[in-house]
């Protein structure tokens, strides 16, 4: 996205868009957006930096209620963007879709997000990216 011109410039949006009257209105504003920051400074200083959510639904696809199948999409939300583009279907990404027989548990999430985490700890680990709004040189 930061190889696109149009889209590059979105992607810093959470850096410069800050709300001034304390409304929480985008996870910039949140308090675990500002855990995040204090965590880690050296992230938050790059606005070139990705920050990613992740959300996770159950659905019947067959609208049977009675059936106990369940479909757990697991997708990702880029929160780089600002917030009339976050859950936008162009932006969405797909990460995980899950069929189970019975509803998703607690305690059995974890072996069907650890492929996800491992790819996840290798972006953390340094991409490079292209940002088109940056003068060249």
């Amino acid at each position: 996205m930061f190889k696109a011109p149009n889209l590059s410039k979105f992607m810093r949006w959470h850096h410069n868009n800050l709300s001034k009257d304390g409304y929480v209105r985008h996870v910039v504003d949140s308090k675990a957006w500002v855990h995040v920051n204090s965590t880690w400074p050296e992230f938050a200083q790059e606005p070139h930096n990705l920050r990613l959510g992740l959300a996770l639904d159950g659905v019947n696809p067959f609208g049977n209620q009675s059936n106990t199948w369940s479909t757990w999409s697991t997708l990702i939300l880029n929160y780089n963007l600002p917030p009339w583009l976050t859950t936008k279907k162009i932006f969405l990404m797909l990460a995980l879709l899950i069929p189970k027989k019975q509803s998703m548990k607690n305690n059995n999430i974890d072996l069907y997000l650890a492929p996800l985490l491992d790819e996840l700890q290798l972006l953390w680990k340094e991409v490079y990216a292209w940002d088109m709004t940056r003068p060249k040189g």
